[in-house]
């Protein structure tokens, strides 16, 4: 009864309901609740199909009936977490229908190709990471190339949150330890090369995979210093660049982008040509001593002949109506009295002279 208290009067109603659903399907199917075993549960979901949010709700009404009688509560369970979705703390194993969406996505994603080839390489390592190995995307969003350990063929992820382990298989295109190291190289080069010429380069002289290609999950590439501190996930523009410095994706942008990628949305990526030339190397400029040719240098000789035509000038202004303000160059106005401009520049002028 208490917990009956805790609940709004909406979600004692939507309990009754998911409640009335479970015990309608157990009469018909001729099974017994409560107490309700944990299979007949994942049954109970499996013949009611309906969106992830709205099972889970039923699930809580399920535990919840039976909590108030006293019983446990079934969607504790191992094998109902997991057809929930959620973690379960035992080692991961995808369903049939997910392993299907990923070897089909795996098997149409590319590898090679500019510029294609990047976020095919990207998205093999997501689907990986995400189906193959149960890395929770909050977890991904937060990985750098360092925590990826290759070791008996197996990728496996060794971060604060956890270890998660990819095992490899038979087919080169669905192993996912082959898919993990082809992204590592791309991202090593994205982070050692500053020219995305060098990416293009490398993508457009690989090879399709397919089931002739070898196995290059034996070994973990070298990966420098810098390499092993960025994302392991960052995004990629419709170009090929990524961002500088590396960012991660969001938890969201991962789970998003792997939902597409499991529905076979895989993207319309191009194949780009790149340019055959090579990137001309930077020069140093020469420096070249300034030379003048001869005579057209202004010396000192020149300046002060400079100055002594000036003084010249100054000296016969009385003959030129250059320094006066009449026309017939009188240095003195109507009253006979010399003007103001005589006692300014012009006056001063001749005093240096």
């Amino acid at each position: 009864m208490t917990s009956e208290l805790l609940l709004s009067v909406r979600t004692r109603r939507t309990y009754a309901a998911d409640w009335a659903l479970f015990t309608d399907w157990c009469a018909a199917t001729g099974t017994t609740a409560p107490p309700a075993d944990p299979l007949v549960v994942v049954d109970f979901l499996h013949g009611c199909p309906a969106a992830l949010a709205t099972q889970r709700c039923r699930v809580a009404a399920i535990d919840h009936h039976h909590t108030a009688h006293g019983y446990e509560r079934p969607g504790e369970s191992v094998v109902v977490r997991a057809a929930l979705g959620r973690p379960t703390g035992e080692p991961f194993h995808p369903t049939d229908r997910n392993r299907e969406a990923v070897e089909a996505a795996l098997r149409g994603l590319p590898s090679h190709g500019w510029t294609q080839g990047m976020f095919g390489r990207r998205d093999r390592c997501l689907v990986v990471l995400s189906q193959l190995a149960g890395v929770p995307y909050r977890h991904l969003a937060t990985l750098t190339a360092g925590d990826i350990h290759i070791a008996e063929d197996a990728a496996t992820i060794r971060s604060p949150a956890g270890d998660w382990t990819a095992d490899p298989a038979d087919d080169v295109e669905v192993c996912g330890p082959c898919a993990v190291v082809r992204w590592l190289k791309i991202l090593d080069l994205a982070v050692t090369q500053l020219s995305t010429r060098s990416i293009a380069s490398a993508l457009k002289k690989t090879n399709p995979v397919d089931h002739r290609s070898p196995h290059v999950c034996h070994t973990l590439p070298v990966l420098g210093t810098a390499t092993r501190a960025v994302p392991l996930l960052p995004p990629i523009d419709q170009w090929g660049y990524e961002p500088f410095p590396l960012q991660p994706l969001t938890p969201h942008s991962l789970s998003r982008r792997t939902r597409d990628l499991l529905a076979g949305d895989l993207g319309a990526h191009r194949d780009l040509p790149v340019d055959p030339d090579p990137e001309p190397e930077p020069t140093k400029p020469v420096s070249r001593p300034v030379t003048a040719p001869p005579g057209s240098a202004y010396g000192a000789v020149d300046a002060a002949a400079a100055w002594d035509r000036r003084r010249h000038d100054l000296r016969i202004w009385p003959a030129s109506s250059t320094c006066s303000p009449t026309s017939n160059g009188a240095p003195t106005s109507s009253t006979g009295a010399r003007p103001n401009w005589w006692t300014g520049g012009c006056r001063e002028a001749l005093s240096t002279s």
